[in-house]
C-alpha cells in the first residue's frame, strides 16, 4: 500500500474524485469528512490491511499527511 492508494481510498468513502484530494488537504476543510466518514475508513483499513486506527489517532488528524504517516508507522509500507 503506498499514499496514493490511500488518497483513493479516502476518495471511495468520500465519493469524490481523487485528484480532489491531496496530502495536504486540511481535513476539517472537506464538510463531508465526517465521524461516519471515519468509520467507513476505520472499517476499510481494517478489512483490507489489518490496520486498527483510534479514536485519539482520528481525533489528533489535522490533514490527510497526518493520516498517510500515522497509517505508515502502523504498516510500516506506505510511501
Amino acid at each position: 500500500m503506498n499514499s496514493d492508494e490511500l488518497l483513493g481510498l479516502f476518495a471511495e468513502v468520500l465519493e469524490a474524485d481523487k485528484s480532489a484530494i491531496s496530502v495536504d488537504t486540511e481535513i476539517g476543510d472537506v464538510p463531508e469528512w465526517t465521524s461516519l466518514v471515519w468509520l467507513s475508513i476505520m472499517a476499510l483499513l481494517d478489512e483490507r490491511y489489518g490496520i486498527q486506527l483510534s479514536a485519539r489517532e482520528i481525533r489528533s488528524f489535522k490533514t490527510v499527511r497526518d493520516a498517510v504517516e500515522c497509517i505508515a508507522a502502523k504498516n510500516g509500507t506506505v510511501t
